[in-house]
């Protein structure tokens, strides 16, 4: 059953700003946009369809005016390769899900691009990299960053067409080779690094404050 928008209604003066996804939103370090207290509901390791099955939970829990849905790269860490389309029309899907679900509840949905992978950049890795390309063969971190920016692209059309505020982290993280840049990622090429998460917070800022607070106006006695 889909929420009512009269039971997330917010009655405490001070309202909420949810963030839910998997680590990279739980990680986040970010507590107040605003008048808007976070509230992250992140959890490690969650794939697109584990995040949409706690959602309508997460909005009940958190009674949030606004809510960003950000993740699905653990969807194709988590599948073979031989079904990432299949794995990336669901991701898109539980996305799509979520925010009509935050809409039909009253609740701002705030969408966003998933981040693409670090790359092992010493003379031997290129150097393999460079040969398995001529062989036709797709490292594991390039498997993941292509099929992410496939559903990104997705996601950016659906949010313009919706009218959606959208954070577009792919763009802050990623070079010009599809990659995320150097000093963005940690050791395991994955997770996000301190200066990554202070990019995005230059990045998201300004974009919450003008669609959250201005635009929409949440922020209003």
């Amino acid at each position: 059953m889909l929420l009512q928008a009269q039971e997330v209604s917010i009655t405490q003066p001070q309202a909420n700003l949810l963030i839910t996804g998997a680590s990279y939103a739980k990680a986040w370090p970010i507590s107040q946009v605003d008048c808007l207290k976070v509230t992250n509901t992140g959890v490690n390791g969650a794939v697109s369809s584990e995040v949409r099955d706690r959602f309508e939970q997460d909005l009940l829990a958190s009674k949030p005016k606004a809510v960003i849905i950000w993740g699905y790269i653990n969807d194709f860490s988590n599948h073979p390769r031989e079904v990432a389309d299949l794995t990336g029309e669901a991701a898109f899907q539980n996305v799509k899900a979520m925010a009509e679900t935050a809409q039909q509840a009253g609740i701002t949905p705030v969408m966003a691009t998933e981040i693409t992978m670090g790359l092992p950049d010493s003379f031997m890795d290129t150097l393999v990299r460079w040969i398995n390309n001529i062989r036709g063969k797709q490292s594991f971190q390039d498997y993941i960053s292509t099929n992410v920016m496939a559903v990104n692209e997705r996601v950016r059309i659906y949010a313009n067409q919706m009218g959606f505020p959208m954070l577009d982290i792919e763009k802050v993280m990623t070079n010009e080779e599809g990659n995320r840049k150097v000093g963005y990622y940690t050791e395991d090429y994955s997770h996000i690094t301190k200066a990554a998460y202070q990019a995005l917070d230059a990045h998201a800022l300004p974009i919450l404050q003008e669609s959250l607070i201005k635009s929409f106006n949440l922020c209003a006695e």
